[in-house]
């Protein structure tokens, strides 16, 4: 599979899990608004998801796909080999660490939320020994997701974050209403489960067994664990904003947590679609120029990945930022007697515009990550990330006498900034020139677009709302349509004037999708025509 439709394959699915995912945030704002439910739901999952995220996401595959494949084009034998050592090694060590996090729930839970009161902690120590069983059965999962990427086998993978979404709308719906809040814990271990189960097939088709081998001594897995080993005193600084969100947020009153948690869930729905989309198929395509030696590919490869992500994410950025109090309403406030209400939804947008402002820098990080890593660079970007870890901690702890729950956002933002940017100038000290004047002609055009795309959007606004009943859904939902539309045709018609090569491309495809919508509907009014006469 190509690259273009690899990306295009995983940016479908990931719409379509980020759409789930908009309906599961939506039906947890129904179901409990902006309040303490939400705020222990969301701690419950902070030790759960850190050790996961710590020690296999954005871990695991980093360091082992760059050296399987490598293995791969060698010894396909030995390859499997070094899989199921691996798969092994992930199964003894995350089993461990499951252990020890049900054991030590309760103090864990003391250090992440020291405000919570003593009924909401022992709800969060409950919830965080269920979930528990999730980063072990989402450690084997990401073995088998590694294997079938590095096959270049993309679908599967792109497939079951599907399944967990709908465990967790499950459990909201079908298992609360019996277990209460146990039953949201049990919906995501559920998902986590089919993550893993639906994987097997197509990992053993291409002769991944999981215990044929368990050698730590094998050259290509001692490999893997020195890749591996600088990255796990790397946070994810989405990880990290998390956790002192937890710890900050817990003692500023009730329903902050919640507000910075659908906030950030939101930001992050276009980074899912695009720039961890690309990042995903880039790493084994980035792997194969450094394993060739070919710098100048390498450099070419990202360059215009660069260019295509900004031209997804900028104007998105903008659109969150003008119409960030309208999406919050629309997506959280649906249905008659939710319990998601204008105060929720004024708080949320506020944070939702924060984290907008650095939506470009976030959308570049994966990428410029990888590109370290299939350089077989590691330690850069944990060096990295833990100075923007202190940034934001620094500016949280600093901006919080200020703006209260609000500086946590702002300050994920500002760490977001100085994140990408030392990356970027230390890849470009590293490997020279990368292809400046294309990245700088690419980024004009589409600040260009943008600009002028969101001026007529914030026009239209305003034009519009004088002519609905901004008080209701309708009203609201009519006001983000016309100014969607706005900015569809603005932002792509200013691209095709300045020449901006992704606006035609864009519009290339939309007309080829209208085209064969349009056709058999043609075809049939013009048979209907011809019988009537």
């Amino acid at each position: 599979m190509s690259v273009g439709k690899a990306t295009l394959v995983i940016a479908i699915f990931s719409i379509l899990s980020k759409i789930l995912g908009a309906v599961r945030q939506a039906v947890l704002a129904h179901q409990f608004g902006a309040g303490a439910q939400v705020d222990i739901y969301v701690a419950a999952f902070r030790f759960p998801d850190l050790i996961f995220n710590l020690f296999i996401l954005g871990t695991l595959s980093v360091a082992f796909i760059p050296v399987f494949v490598e293995y791969l084009n060698k010894d396909k034998d030995e390859a499997l080999k070094i899989a199921s050592s691996i798969f092994n090694l992930a199964l003894m060590l995350m089993g461990a660490l499951s252990f020890l996090g049900f054991i030590f729930a309760k103090q864990i839970v003391h250090l992440i939320v020291p405000g919570f009161s003593p009924d909401a902690m022992a709800q969060t120590v409950t919830l965080a020994r269920i979930l528990m069983l999730s980063p072990l059965l989402f450690t084997l999962s990401s073995v088998l997701t590694s294997v079938l990427q590095s096959y270049q086998r993309f679908i599967v993978p792109a497939v079951v974050p599907l399944m967990y979404n709908l465990s967790i709308i499950f459990g909201i719906i079908f298992l609360y209403p019996r277990m209460g809040l146990p039953g949201l814990a049990w919906g995501a271990v559920i998902g986590a489960s089919l993550h893993f189960v639906f994987q097997l097939p197509s990992a053993f088709r291409l002769g991944f067994k999981p215990f044929r081998n368990f050698s730590v001594s094998h050259p290509g897995v001692k490999k893997i664990v020195k890749l591996f080993l600088p990255r796990i005193i790397g946070l994810d600084l989405g990880q990290i904003s998390l956790i002192v969100a937890s710890v900050i947020g817990s003692s500023l009153g009730v329903g902050s947590l919640a507000v910075f948690y659908y906030g950030y869930d939101l930001q992050t729905v276009p980074l899912g679609v695009f720039a961890v989309s690309f990042a995903i198929v880039a790493l084994p395509a980035l792997s194969e120029f450094a394993s060739r030696g070919d710098m100048q590919g390498f450099k070419n490869f990202f360059s215009k990945n660069t260019i295509q992500i900004l031209f997804f994410i900028v104007p998105i950025s903008v659109i969150l930022i003008l119409l960030r109090a309208q999406i919050v309403r629309l997506i959280y406030g649906a249905g008659h007697g939710t319990a998601f209400n204008f105060e929720d939804t004024k708080h949320v947008a506020n944070a939702l515009g924060f984290f907008a402002i650095s939506l470009f820098a976030q959308s570049m990080i994966p990428l410029l990550a990888r590109c370290f890593y299939a350089l077989q660079n590691t330690v850069i970007p944990v060096v990295v990330g833990l100075i923007s870890a202190g940034t934001n901690i620094f500016c949280a702890m600093l901006l919080t006498k200020v703006w209260s729950a609000g500086s946590l956002p702002i300050a994920f933002s500002i760490a977001s900034l100085v994140n990408m940017l030392l990356l970027l100038a230390i890849l470009r000290n590293k490997i020279g020139d990368l292809n400046d004047d294309e990245l700088a002609v690419g980024i004009l055009k589409i600040g260009t677009a943008s600009m002028v795309m969101g001026t007529l959007v914030y026009l239209t606004m305003y034009t519009v709302a004088p002519l609905v009943n901004m008080q209701t859904y309708a009203g609201i939902l009519i006001q983000t349509a016309v100014a969607g539309a706005v900015a569809l045709v603005t932002y792509l018609g200013t691209g095709i004037l300045i020449l901006l090569p992704e606006a035609r491309q864009v519009l290339s495809v939309l007309k080829s999708w209208f085209s064969k919508f349009t056709k058999p509907v043609t075809s049939a009014l013009v048979d209907l025509f011809t019988d009537f006469r």
